[in-house]
Formats: C-alpha cells, sequence, structure tokens
C-alpha cells in the first residue's frame, strides 16, 4: 500500500517540485492571500495563520488516511477519485455521518469556489479594466466585475463537463506559477528596499522561467521546475529591486493610514 506506482518517476526531487509550491499555498494563491488584509490586527493575523496551518495538517492526516480506508474497504474500486462517494454509499458508514460530512464538502466547495471567482473578477474589473481603460471609478470596476463573474462560472462548468485527464497536471502547473508571486507578495510586507519594478521582473520572469522549464522537458541539473521556480523568483525580485529606486515615500504614507486604522485597546 505505501508502494508508490510507477517506476522511478517519484524521487525525491519530484516529491519536493510537487510539494514545495504548496507550502506557501496560503500566500501565493489569491483566494488565500487576499484574507490578509482581513484581521483587525496583527494578533488576528498571526492567529489566523496558525490555525490555517494546524487546520492543513490536520486535514492533511485525514485525506490520506480516508485514502488507506478505501483501499482496504474497496480495493476493487474503479477510479480513486470515487474513494469518497464509494465509502460515504457504504455499509461502513453510518448515513447521518455521511450526511454531515457532504455538507461539509459542499461547504468547503462553495466557499472556494466564491472566493476563486471573487478573486479573478476582481483582477479583472481593477488590474485588466482599470488599467487599460484608465477608468478608476469603483461603481464602474464593481460592475465589470459582476458582469465577469457569469462568464468565468460558464466557462469553469463547461471544462469541469468535459472532464479533462489534465486537470490533476494543470493544478500542479498553476502551484508552480504562483508561487512566482511569494517573493513579491513577502517583500511588501517586510522589505522596504523591495520595488515594483523588482515584482514585475520577478513574476514576469519567473514565468518565462517556469514555461521554458515545462517547454524543454521540466529539468535543470536534474531539479525539476518546482523546486527551482522559487530560487529564480527570489533573486529576480532582489536584484531587480536593488536595480530600482524604491518608492519610500509611499510606503510610509502607507504603513501610517494603515497603523491608524487598526482600532487600539484603551
Amino acid at each position: 500500500m505505501l508502494r508508490v506506482p510507477g517506476v522511478g518517476f517519484f524521487s525525491f526531487t519530484t516529491f519536493l517540485g510537487l510539494t514545495l509550491p504548496w507550502l506557501f499555498f496560503s500566500i501565493s494563491n489569491p483566494q488565500v492571500s487576499q484574507r490578509l488584509f482581513m484581521p483587525a490586527s496583527i494578533g488576528a493575523l498571526r492567529r489566523m495563520l496558525l490555525i490555517f496551518l494546524c487546520f492543513g495538517l490536520i486535514y492533511t492526516l485525514v485525506s490520506v488516511i480516508w485514502g488507506f480506508l478505501a483501499l482496504v474497504a474497496i480495493p476493487d474500486l474503479e477510479r480513486p477519485d470515487l474513494a469518497t462517494s464509494a465509502l460515504l454509499s457504504s455499509n461502513l458508514i453510518p448515513p447521518v455521518l455521511g450526511v454531515i460530512v457532504m455538507i461539509g464538502i459542499l461547504a468547503a466547495a462553495v466557499s472556494t469556489i466564491d472566493s476563486i471567482l471573487l478573486t479573478l473578477s476582481s483582477i479583472f474589473a481593477r488590474d485588466v479594466y482599470g488599467n487599460l481603460s484608465g477608468n478608476k471609478n469603483d461603481a464602474r470596476q464593481l460592475l465589470i466585475g459582476k458582469w465577469v463573474i457569469p462568464v468565468i462560472s460558464l466557462l469553469a462548468l463547461a471544462f469541469a463537463w468535459m472532464e479533462f485527464s489534465m486537470v490533476a497536471i494543470l493544478a500542479v502547473a498553476a502551484s508552480v506559477g504562483l508561487v512566482l508571486m511569494v517573493p513579491a507578495t513577502i517583500g511588501a510586507f517586510f522589505w522596504r528596499r523591495g520595488t515594483d519594478m523588482g515584482a514585475l521582473v520577478s513574476i514576469i520572469g519567473g514565468t518565462l522561467f517556469v514555461a521554458g522549464m515545462y517547454l524543454t522537458g521540466n529539468s535543470f541539473f536534474g531539479l525539476n521546475v518546482g523546486v527551482l521556480g522559487l530560487p529564480v523568483a527570489t533573486i529576480l525580485f532582489i536584484g531587480g529591486s536593488l536595480l530600482t529606486k524604491a518608492d519610500t515615500a509611499h510606503a510610509d504614507e502607507f504603513m501610517h493610514a494603515a497603523s491608524n486604522a487598526i482600532p487600539r485597546k484603551a
């Protein structure tokens, strides 16, 4: 049961390449990192991150044990993706517990989908439409975002309906691509010398590097892009920032406004 399928594919380097991008999930995924702006204080932010890390550990253990349970209870299962539905519909799980689990899964899925739709529509309305058109009106951007949501939803539904076998591959590739934003995100909070040009160089240059790696066999000195993506993006961010001038005036203004907006105890 503990043997990895395939011959020679799952080496330690492969495991590291698949795992490393997900270590920064709470920072790299926009639908999650947008919650960095919600806590009322640094203490609340710290508690949120610690609880998120604990939940991730528990969720991983539950998922692995659940998979082994399905392997033992239903050894002739046609597709591994059917493990959860097969177990919940079997006589091994009480119906009441099965209903509770399904409600939890549905709630988690809806919450995640809502966050992704909100993030994608906001990115299009503010960063794409707002910058290209020059229209900074919040009401107009909100309207554009509302129009984009059903379009994205229909595209996602069509993609899911076709059941492409490449979904798992795209998920891994997306995690590698999103981790390129981690250096710029951390730098925005903790490095005053970081610049907008450094962030652009890091994200765009990192994207080109990731695309080039995938197109040329995904191997450089025996390492895959999951291992090399983050170091390359970090080097580009630091180098691009050191070669350009930081806008410390706006940074100080932003930090002053943020500190005044945080409620303080009497």
